[in-house]
């Protein structure tokens, strides 16, 4: 996925500067083997000592099921084809991420900011996403069966193709969403704003 924005950029770069390698391989280290990535975060981010910025990472294909990266921010990071089932990425920034073809199943991603992000392809079966925003995301054939959609916001999403079967999208916003080919069999849509959408 592409972005021309300068900040996408510029935390891009970061993690290619040859100075900061050490530190991005002890930050995969740390995520894929269960150690204290947020200790190393705050040590490489001194005298601002940050624990959760993570923005722009590559961790392509990165094994990180059951992770608690709870608040992190990964805007504009590199997580394609990566495994999340069953993290928790509560409060978490994804936007402009590329979740491309990632496993996110049983994930919790309650009030995730994953606007403008790339989920194309991945499997979110059984994830816990309410309150999120995926707005202006791509979503084109993901799998969301059985997930938890309460309350999230749509708003001009490409859902083209996606399966959200039996999943709860009460209340969700699907104003301006392109859903051409979306499955939605067994889906709860109590509430659900919806504009052209058709069950």
């Amino acid at each position: 996925m592409t972005d021309d924005n300068s900040h996408a950029s510029e935390v891009r770069e970061r993690w290619a500067r040859p100075e900061n390698a050490p530190a991005l391989e002890a930050l995969r280290a740390a995520l894929t083997g269960g150690g204290d990535w947020r200790a190393l975060v705050r040590e490489w981010t001194l005298p601002w000592a940050t624990e959760n910025d993570l923005a722009g990472i590559p961790l392509a294909g990165a094994g990180l099921a059951g992770a608690d990266l709870t608040g992190v921010i990964l805007s504009y990071a590199d997580l394609r084809g990566c495994d999340l089932s069953g993290c928790d990425l509560t409060d978490a920034f994804l936007t402009g991420t590329d979740l491309r073809e990632a496993t996110l199943t049983r994930a919790t991603l309650t009030r995730v900011n994953a606007g403008l992000c790339d989920l194309s392809g991945a499997d979110l079966s059984g994830a816990h996403a309410d309150d999120a925003v995926f707005s202006r995301a791509r979503l084109v054939g993901t799998r969301l069966t059985g997930a938890s959609l309460r309350r999230v916001k749509f708003v001009a999403a490409e859902l083209g193709d996606a399966d959200l079967s039996d999943a709860d999208l009460s209340d969700a916003v699907l104003v301006a969403a392109r859903t051409t080919g979306t499955i939605l069999d067994g889906a709860r849509l109590d509430g659900t704003r919806r504009g052209s959408l058709r069950p």
